[in-house]
């Protein structure tokens, strides 16, 4: 017998939280969560999303075992922004179970139908810049665990979520982009005649006045993704989530911003891929996982290029290529030997076309599915 059951006792939301250890039991690659970031995530008084949106939590329980878990929830100014109707799902962990995995899409669905909304797409743990898409190939690339802030999931998740009625709603590529990659001497001159000729400032992130920064950063973000699909407008205390949870391990020796005459006009933020440390805790600060957190951003070997943009008035005139230059050259100087930029969707030939000048190749590529509802 199955039962889906709504998420609303601790117990529940521990067995929610704990559940993926046995999906992933037999998996290497995988990196476990941290449970007390996993625990405010699913605090609907604690996480920022709750301002914006709302969400329901199930468990699948068969014969008394928890077999699969998934969340639905409506982002209200993602609905507004994009003049959509579009509800998601999120968190979705299931074992090899088409019977229960029907069961869980049907109870995700289900509500958001109640709700009103005519489509659903996902994953996205909560929202289009938190934790999206289940990857459809890179198992066998390296670095084989995930970069930091990305999903994994098995294969056979995409089978299930097709035997559901879900297809491609659109894609996200990966790029990896060696230290050891040819710099031509051009590039350099393009950043010598972009500070002379138009004035601009290339400078590292300042974490002295770090929070000024980020309310440039901030402004970027908006302005440069603002066309990009699924796009809306963070909020205050979204954007205040992220660089708080960045803060702790960005290294500004490769985090550049770009001005003109004070004001930032483009940015690239790449922290260390701590997962490699984060993995050997085994989801517990404690008794000993503190250590590896501590020591992740020192043992880290590669980067990962998060935000990246240059708002419209700037574009095209070279600034991007500048900033994918000094991230190469600061971050082989600081000892990491790659760096990969993601996830950048598949229209966004902008930020495409400039990597894979830089000789960076897609090594992975991620899903959103979707399904409609009426």
């Amino acid at each position: 017998m199955i039962e889906i059951v709504e998420v609303k006792t601790k117990k529940q939301i521990r067995d929610f939280i704990r559940f993926p250890w046995e999906v992933y039991k037999n998996d290497d690659n995988w990196v476990p969560p941290i449970i007390f970031d996993m625990k405010n995530t699913l605090n609907r008084k604690k996480h920022p999303f709750f301002e914006i949106g709302e969400a329901v939590f199930y468990i699948a329980v068969r014969d008394g075992k928890i077999t699969g878990r998934i969340t639905a929830h409506i982002n209200s100014v993602h609905n507004e922004y994009n003049n959509a109707n579009d509800g998601f799902f999120g968190f979705y962990e299931c074992l090899e179970d088409e019977e229960v995995s029907k069961m869980l899409f049907e109870a995700a669905e289900n509500w958001l139908r109640d709700k009103g909304m005519n489509k659903i797409i996902g994953p996205e743990n909560y929202t289009i810049y938190d934790e999206i898409c289940f990857m459809i190939d890179g198992w066998e690339a390296e670095p084989s665990t995930p970069v930091a802030l990305e999903m994994y999931n098995p294969r056979y998740y995409i089978d299930l979520l097709k035997k559901s009625g879900y297809d491609k709603e659109i894609d996200w590529y990966a790029f990896m982009v060696p230290a050891d990659i040819e710099i031509k001497e051009v590039y350099h001159k393009i950043k010598e005649r972009l500070i002379k000729k138009l004035g601009l400032t290339f400078r590292n992130i300042d974490m002295k006045r770090f929070n000024e920064d980020v309310e440039g950063i901030k402004k970027v973000v908006h302005g440069a993704w603002k066309d990009n699909w699924g796009h809306f407008p963070y909020t205050d205390k979204m954007f205040e989530h992220i660089s708080k949870a960045l803060k702790m391990f960005l290294d500004p020796r490769v985090c550049f911003i770009v001005e003109k005459e004070g004001e930032i006009v483009g940015c690239a933020v790449s922290f260390p891929d701590i997962n490699p440390s984060v993995k050997k805790m085994n989801g517990r600060l404690f008794p000993f996982g503190w250590w590896h957190l501590l020591r992740a951003t020192k043992n880290a070997i590669g980067l990962r290029t998060f935000l990246f943009g240059v708002i419209p008035e700037y574009r095209n005139k070279g600034i991007d290529i500048v900033m994918v230059l000094d991230s190469i050259i600061n971050g082989t100087k600081a000892g990491y030997n790659w760096s990969e930029c993601s996830l950048i969707v598949e229209t966004n030939t902008k930020m495409i076309e400039p990597i894979e000048k830089w000789g960076g190749k897609p090594y992975k590529t991620y899903r959103l599915f979707s399904k409609k509802l009426k």
